[in-house]
């Protein structure tokens, strides 16, 4: 297996650990609570009756081959009465003498029940699966676990070992912490039994039955070192205090179970481990109603060669991950994970990976992940981190009912799939990124349902709130993305974009105006929009919707439903294509800054508006353009003000809408643009322009205008004059502040009346038809073009001294490693710059199990005076060279915050690109200007992203 290293430098220390380690001395205790006395060597002069009762037996001496079980039979003996003494004794020291003392202290007869009766029932206990403790077949009891141990190695010495097969040890309730070392159960030393499955059974009412109430405590680490069959602990509370650095590790070749087992307040030993559990298993991997909490390193990791199934399971307050699980097994010169094996996280009542100093929950699955009933909040970096990715598809990703709140300084939720991913009843807020789904890797689609990333003042994510790069579709269903940073749900996918009954309000909290509400771009699908709302996005779009190729985008509402797009910061809705059509019915966009609504198809697609309202929309109510398409609109109202003082957003609107096409018709029927501060109408076109029924009324300088492209614009020297058709059927045009009509529609234009039109009160008179020509285009001005002219520096230079920036002679300074590393510090800025490369052992702070750090740099920007400054003005690229051995991974920057943990420092992780979008390192606080200008993307082979300040940057997977 091939995992994480944290994961695998523990575990060989332990094996280390294990054949460095002699097997200690043991002895037979009659009860738990009266230990028996540790004898020297046999004396003489004492009859012989006392000796060692730690000696074993060397290679080639002569051996019984009886060992006696826990009813006082050897194997193949009939059985005994219960009152008979288990003939474990035998298993004894010559000359040894056996004592029996009730709890009262008295020495009892070894012939009597009584005596029989304890001995009987002390733990631990080794019996054959299936078997009752005291059953014969089993061992004796013993006072700790590693005394059974030492009987059970020294059977397995014997030339017809007694105790063979699948076994359980059978350990009391009242255990409490008898060992003062190490539980170790080494496959080498306990040959007789390791190849078959053991189980070790906590909580058992300590008779000749199988009642178990409880658990058994131990108070040292416990260890299983390649067992050959299953391994199974049950009804465990494992809280060690030895120095380890681990409770308990499991290696074998089987599956695993763990039931009832907790692992909790591991320290750290001096060589920095304090792990709870450590398992890799050559099988599958079972834990049900289990805890790994508050150890000081990480609280549960897993490795398995099958399938992991995690059942009401804890791992918080662990000082890194909570728990990592592995079942890829991940193959970096193939790109492939060997293992294929499915990971189930659910539960009736709930999981928890909470609290944790790094990530809660980190998975990296080889055949996909279920997960239900899961929280993963306030851990110091991720929530929870899915890796189901390699070169060749590893599965899908499905989580139901689960929460990935308050994970300040990362994401909620991280998904990198090959497959499918999908959401329901999924809640991420308060994150500094809510959730990033991304199935780039593959051809994957992304379905999100029921589902809340940010929703009130409270719960939003500093950031994003949602995140989707989708290799296939993309569909969200009744999710609701409001009250963050930035982007309220931000999706990129290759294939359709389906949005319904979802809401994506209050977010854009910085005056960076290219965020928007909802961000939907499909290269070459559909993106539709169903009853949605975004309003109120402060300084962006309520949605920007992009398709390429003959993608269509479509935005309605349905009978019982709403979509409007009111008082956001820019447009209501901004919506581009390149041959698909663009519709819009039955929305309002109203009260927003710029625009209602501004569509754009660069192609031959049509666009049509229907049963709209857009109402004080600042510039434009509605702006619409097309290069080869038709433009209809009908049965709209555009009013550029209500009347209504009191209005919140109280921005007229300058011109109802202007409706551009540069080789399409243009028709407009049933609607009505009035009380606009300039013109209520304009139409731009080249052939014809239909007005049915058009109310243009109380606009400040014309009712209707009518343009060609070249009376619009202007002419192009050498180029045809152009002339449009405008046919008025019916409509009002009163009470402008110039014409009712003004047609500037080219020399050979015309001005036709199908059926009267009412005017009056028009400043300059009902209309005017312009037959001038168009003036001719000015000379575009020829500019230079910039030239970048760098200043590149190979580091670490002569002294590692740090490179003087000169603005006056080079556009930035590049800074390069040996490695491919690159760091641009562009101008303006007046400072010194420098580069260090970093190793694993330089970092201020740990990694959680399952992060693997592949490079890292410090970066410094230094006054004359050696004061770290920031790139205020200018800005900061960092460039990481991935490796050749990256394939079917996933990236990410963490980025070492000094003024995290009350200026004790600590991890953050850098958010992901988001077209246009820059990212406040830390909003809440107005006095720190660090931003992140561009977010994590790959361009090529380079992890590249643009900050304006200094620090520690790493780079790791996932």
């Amino acid at each position: 297996m091939k995992h994480s290293n944290h994961f695998f430098i523990l575990i060989m220390a332990v094996i280390l650990a294990m054949m460095a380690g002699a097997v200690g001395p043991y002895s037979v205790n009659a009860d738990e609570d009266v230990p028996a006395t540790e004898e020297t060597a046999s004396q003489e002069g004492e009859g012989g009756e006392e000796g060692s009762a730690s000696e074993e037996t060397g290679d080639g001496a002569e051996e019984t081959d009886s060992v006696a079980d826990g009813d006082g039979q050897t194997s193949g003996e009939a059985a005994a009465e219960p009152e008979s003494i288990p003939e474990i004794l035998e298993q004894a020291p010559e000359n040894t003498e056996i004592v029996v003392v009730n709890e009262e202290g008295e020495v009892l007869p070894l012939a009597t029940e009584e005596a029989a009766e304890i001995i009987a029932t002390t733990d631990p206990m080794w019996c054959p699966e299936g078997a009752t403790p005291g059953d014969a077949g089993c061992t004796g009891s013993f006072g700790t676990f590693n005394e059974l141990i030492d009987a059970l190695e020294a059977d397995a010495l014997l030339v017809t070992p007694q105790f063979t097969g699948n076994g359980v040890i059978w350990v009391q309730d009242t255990y409490n912490g008898a060992d003062n070392s190490q539980i170790e159960f080494d496959s080498a030393a306990l040959s007789n039994i390791s190849g078959g499955n053991l189980t070790v059974q906590g909580g058992w009412s300590g008779g000749n039955n199988t009642t178990t109430s409880g658990v058994s405590t131990v108070d040292v680490s416990m260890i299983f070192v390649n067992w050959g069959g299953n391994i199974t602990l049950n009804d465990l509370a494992i809280a060690a205090e030895d120095t380890s650095g681990f409770g308990l590790v499991v290696t074998n070749g089987g599956d695993v179970t763990l039931d009832n087992v907790s692992v909790t307040g591991t320290d750290l030993n001096p060589s920095g481990f304090g792990d709870g559990a450590l398992i890799a298993s050559g099988g599958n991997v079972d834990i049900t109603d289990s805890a790994f909490d508050d150890n000081d390193g990480n609280g549960l990791q897993v490795a398995a060669d099958g399938t992991i199934i995690l059942d009401t399971v804890s791992a918080s307050g662990n000082g890194l991950t909570g728990a990592y699980l592995d079942t890829c097994d991940y193959n970096s010169g193939t790109g492939l994970c060997a293992g294929n094996g499915l990971v189930t996280i659910t539960s009736a009542t709930g999981n928890a990976f909470n609290d944790n100093g790094f990530i809660g929950l980190n998975v990296d699955s080889g055949g996909g992940l279920v997960m239900d009933h899961t929280q993963a909040n306030d851990n110091g970096l991720d929530g929870a981190v899915v890796t189901s990715s390699d070169n060749d598809g590893t599965g899908n990703v499905n989580i139901a009912q689960s929460e990935f709140s308050g994970n300040s300084n990362a994401y909620g939720l991280d998904i990198f799939a090959d497959g499918n991913i999908d959401l329901a009843n999924v809640t991420a807020n308060s994150n500094a990124f809510g959730a990033v789904l991304d199935t780039t890797s593959g051809t994957g689609s992304v379905s999100v349902t029921d589902s809340h990333f940010g929703e009130s003042a409270m719960t939003g994510n500093t950031w994003s709130g949602l995140h989707i790069d989708s290799g296939g579709a993309a569909t969200l269903i009744n999710v609701i993305a409001s009250y963050n940073g930035t982007n309220g749900a931000y999706i990129d996918a290759q294939d359709d974009i389906y949005v319904e009954n979802s809401q994506f309000n209050e977010n854009v909290h910085f005056n960076f105006p290219q965020d928007p509400g909802l961000y939907a771009k499909s290269h070459g699908g559909d993106i539709t929009l169903i009853d949605v709302i975004a309003d109120g996005n402060d300084f962006g779009a309520g949605a920007v919707l992009r398709t390429t190729g003959a993608g269509t985008i479509h935005v309605s509402e349905s009978v019982a439903g709403s979509s409007h797009f009111d008082g956001n910061g820019t447009f209501g809705v901004q919506a581009t294509s390149g041959n698909g059509d663009i519709t819009l019915l039955d929305i309002e966009a109203s009260f927003n800054e710029s625009k209602g609504v501004y569509l754009n198809s660069h192609g031959a697609g049509n666009i049509f508006v229907t049963n709209g309202a857009f109402t004080e929309n600042g510039h434009y109510g509605i702006y619409a353009a097309t290069s080869g398409g038709d433009i209809q609109v009908d049965t709209v109202t555009v009013t550029g003000d209500d009347g209504v003082t009191t209005t919140s957003n109280d921005d007229l609107t300058d011109i109802g809408a202007l409706l551009l096409s540069y080789n399409g018709n243009i028709f407009v029927t049933d609607s009505a643009f009035n009380l606009n501060t300039q013109t209520g109408l304009i139409v731009v076109g080249n052939d014809t322009i239909e007005l049915v029924n058009v109310t243009a009324d109380g606009n400040g300088v014309n009712g209707v205008e009518a343009y060609t492209t070249q009376t619009y614009y202007c002419r192009d020297a050498g180029e045809t004059d152009n002339s449009v058709t405008v046919n008025v059927d019916g409509g009002t045009f009163t009470n402008n502040g110039e014409y009712g009509i003004l047609a500037t529609a080219g020399p050979a234009g015309t001005l036709n009346f199908i059926a009267p039109a009412v005017f009056g009160g028009n400043g300059l008179g009902d209309y005017m038809l312009d037959l001038t020509l168009a003036e001719e285009c000015p000379p575009e001005p020829v500019e230079e073009p910039d030239e970048d002219k760098p200043q590149i520096v190979s580091v670490p230079t002569q002294d590692n001294l740090p490179v003087e920036q000169d603005c006056d002679n080079f556009t930035s300074t590049i800074l390069e490693l040996a490695d491919g590393t690159w760091v641009n510090v562009g101008c303006p800025y007046e400072g010194f710059s420098n580069l260090e490369s970093l190793i694993e052992t330089d970092l201020p702070g740990a990694l959680g199990a399952g992060t693997v750090f592949v490079n890292g740099m410090m970066v410094s920007l230094t006054d004359d005076d050696g004061n770290s400054i920031l790139n205020e003005q200018g800005f900061v690229t960092i460039n990481f060279m991935l490796p050749e051995n990256s394939r079917g991974r996933t990236h990410s920057v963490l980025y070492w915050d000094p003024t995290l943990n009350a200026g004790q420092g600590g991890w953050m992780k850098l958010p992901v690109f988001e077209q246009g979008t820059t990212f406040p390192l830390h909003p809440e606080n107005p006095d720190d200007p660090r931003m992140v200008i561009s977010g994590v993307q790959i361009v090529d082979n380079m992890v590249t992203f643009t900050v304006n300040f200094p620090g520690i940057f790493i780079l790791t997977t996932p």
